[in-house]
């Protein structure tokens, strides 16, 4: 079984921001690059990512390998693809697009054995080491140790927002300012006033119910506000990471090219 080391880092805030990156299409190398670079945890993007379930099992196991914890962002809150991703291995899940408590409830339930939850169990999975190890080991140690994020992104997602987090069971609220500014009405425009006060409002709600907060972001300049802002656990997409280097390097191989040819 596994200790979830970003679970146990996002709950001490002693221990500083987590810090993640979304992968959407198939690579262990990406993945373990993201490891021995110093990342936190991975997470593998089943939402808009190209990503089959092998796939995932792959990512997963070289996370666990190079020791960074690995998640996977679901398609939606319905329990078979959650359960998809648990049993690949995951150490827990983003949902998106939560809106309401009824949605949080049937998310954590999904996560969760009974008596906690409704998870379906198979103990030939990977996820419990096919069999291999005691049945009630297996079911405590799950239980305790998935993580369970849930995304708040939408205008009916903030106005329920409180209810959403009274739901027992939830150890994260993750916000998409994207999504959020775009439902407000904002179209992308993440640094509108309504926008940044909707973030500190979710923000203030989840630390009322003592549910960690996580938020995503562009670069490492935004990395570091949000987390002298506040945020537990903070994440950006592997493609800024990747478009960024390559128009670092290019403008800067071209430039000077350019300035090569001007003196000569």
């Amino acid at each position: 079984m596994f200790h979830n080391k970003m679970k146990a880092q996002s709950n001490n805030h002693q221990q500083g921001t987590v810090f993640g990156v979304f992968i959407g299409f198939p690579s262990t190398q990406l993945v373990e690059m993201a490891a021995y670079n110093g990342f936190d945890t991975v997470v593998i993007d089943n939402e808009h990512g190209l990503l089959s379930a092998e796939n995932v099992e792959h990512m997963v196991i070289a996370a666990e390998l190079a020791g960074i914890t690995p998640l996977v962002r679901v398609v939606s809150s319905e329990p078979g693809e959650i359960l998809k991703a648990l049993d690949r291995g995951a150490h827990g899940v983003h949902v998106p697009q939560i809106d309401t408590k009824e949605e949080a409830q049937r998310v954590v339930e999904a996560v969760k054995y009974p008596p906690a939850g409704k998870r379906g169990a198979a103990f030939s999975m990977r996820a419990a080491k096919y069999g291999t190890i005691p049945v009630h080991e297996y079911l405590d140690q799950a239980n305790r140790e998935t993580l369970v994020c849930i995304h708040i992104e939408s205008a009916k997602a903030l106005h329920n927002v409180k209810e959403i987090l009274s739901v027992p069971g939830i150890d994260m609220v993750y916000i998409g300012p994207t999504d959020l500014s775009v439902s407000l009405g904002f179209g992308g425009r993440m640094d509108h006033p309504e926008v940044l006060k909707a973030i500190d409002d979710i923000y203030q709600s989840a630390k009322q119910r003592g549910v960690s907060v996580g938020i995503h972001t562009k670069d490492g300049k935004g990395a570091r506000m949000r987390s002298e802002w506040g945020a537990d656990y903070v994440c950006l997409t592997v493609t800024s990471l990747m478009n960024d280097a390559f128009s670092q390097y290019i403008h800067t191989a071209k430039g000077k090219i350019i300035n090569q040819g001007v003196s000569k």
